[in-house]
C-alpha cells in the first residue's frame, strides 16, 4: 500500500548549531509513527510534569518499556 510523501518546514530552536542533526533525526524518527501514537505523544509534550518525568526517569521507563 502507498502512501502520501509530503515535505514539511519546521523551525527548530536550539542552544548551538550541534544539536540540529540530533533535533532533525529525532523529527525524521517521529514522523514514522503513526498518527495516534503521535498525537499522543504531542498531547504529552505539552505537560511538564510529563516532560520532568522523562527527563528524570528515562532510563526507567525505557527499561519497562523494552522486550
Amino acid at each position: 500500500m502507498g502512501g502520501i510523501k509530503t515535505s514539511v518546514t519546521i523551525d527548530i530552536k536550539t542552544i548551538n548549531p550541534f544539536e540540529i542533526k540530533a533535533k532533525t533525526n529525532a523529527l525524521a524518527e517521529l514522523a514514522q509513527l503513526d498518527t495516534d501514537v503521535l498525537s499522543k505523544l504531542a498531547e504529552l509534550s505539552k505537560s511538564p510534569q510529563a516532560i520532568t518525568q522523562l527527563k528524570t526517569n528515562f532510563p526507567m521507563i525505557k527499561g519497562f518499556l523494552s522486550n
